[in-house]
């Protein structure tokens, strides 16, 4: 591990950085390299291909270390580690096994960068007219369509990304953006994460070879990957390293406060704690989720707590908090992205209910 930079030096340069990369909305190029300088970017790879090969656990507890203080980046190295998720599982595969092995390798060197584009197979997928089609022609398929979200694609060498067939099975293949047929769709400005260059992307007759095709075609090419991931825990992490730094912030701002501000701060504190060692323990290697719906009742808690320590932040900061310099109106910005990112129906109708519980307190 490059030791130009310990995980410690690394956060806080990211912290005092933060507002400055969302006010200007650009690419963290800096902070991407401070990610490759304390070895973050070989965590989520095997130690075989070059990597560090932390454990899931400990890669989501530095996920929410990095949250607490940009989301912006967290954002970006676990979309890019999503991606190597998929390329780990078909590693050992026939046809692109040698292309997947090769490009680990390179990841963990820093030598490309890669993300993932799927929300078109998943929660997207029903919003949308056309999607993503694959044709075979003859061993080489040939994409087209719009992916509709992609963090980071603009500043990628490839990404991970997926497709349907004309009988509705799904492809999972690699993405060259350099190759033909592929473009970038200029985005229009978000509320927040604009410097995550989340984009959509078109795909006209793109050639995808077989050594190419990671997963399918199958009724569920994207179950590949849980092989290697039995539960993801992203979506409750994030909001939680957002709450934790938002509580922070909450935390020195209270000082000067009432006893009864400092109560509910505490208060929520302890709810933050609590809500923690669950999401991890639903993450612990022998631990399965109590039913089908604990994700989506654990993400909805995530995002309900995440919104209300930020609101609280901004409470306390007042008028201040909603200047652009001070961190109260991001982390209120940040914890909305949660409510969007990746939502799907049992999400929606779980998130909606925590809302609606918590506003009869």
């Amino acid at each position: 591990m490059d030791t130009f930079a310990t995980w410690p030096a690394v956060l806080k340069r990211l912290s005092q950085r933060a507002q400055d990369v969302d006010i200007a909305g650009r690419w963290p190029r800096k902070n991407i390299e401070d990610l490759a300088h304390c070895g973050a970017l070989k965590w989520s790879v095997p130690k075989q291909y070059g990597g560090t090969g932390l454990s899931q656990i400990q890669l989501h507890r530095r996920y929410e270390q990095l949250a607490s203080v940009c989301l912006t980046t967290a954002l970006i190295l676990t979309q890019r580690d999503a991606a190597l998720e998929f390329l780990i599982c078909a590693a050992t595969g026939p046809a692109s096994g040698p292309q997947c092995r090769k490009l680990l390798s390179r990841l963990a060197r820093n030598q490309i960068f890669a993300s993932i584009g799927i929300a078109q197979l998943t929660t997207s997928g029903q919003h949308q007219n056309g999607g993503v089609a694959a044709v075979d022609h003859g061993g080489t398929w040939r994409i087209s369509g719009i992916i509709p979200w992609s963090t980071g694609a603009g500043n990628c060498d490839y990404i991970i990304a997926g497709a349907r067939t004309e009988v509705g099975d799904q492809l999972l293949f690699i993405l060259r953006m350099k190759q033909p047929g592929v473009r970038i769709i200029p985005p229009a400005p978000i509320a927040v994460l604009n410097a995550s260059n989340t984009v959509a992307i078109k795909l006209k007759e793109v050639a995808i070879k077989p050594e190419d095709i990671l997963a399918g075609p199958s009724p569920n090419a994207l179950a590949v990957r849980n092989k290697y991931r039995r539960f993801s825990l992203n979506t409750c992490i994030l909001p939680l390293g957002v709450a934790a730094g938002a509580l922070r912030d909450a935390q020195e701002l209270v000082s000067t406060r009432s006893a009864r501000c400092k109560a509910a701060v505490a208060g929520l504190r302890r709810k933050h704690a609590a809500l923690s060692r669950e999401v991890y323990r639903q993450g612990a290697d022998k631990v399965e989720a109590d039913s089908a719906s604990k994700p989506a009742i654990l993400r909805s808690q995530c995002n309900d707590l995440c919104w209300r320590c930020a609101a609280a932040t901004l409470e306390l900061a007042k008028g201040r908090g909603l200047m652009m310099s001070h961190p109260a109106q991001r982390r209120l910005r940040e914890a909305m992205f949660f409510f969007v990112w990746s939502s799907g129906v049992s999400v929606i109708e779980e998130t909606l209910t925590c809302l609606e519980a918590g506003g009869r307190g």
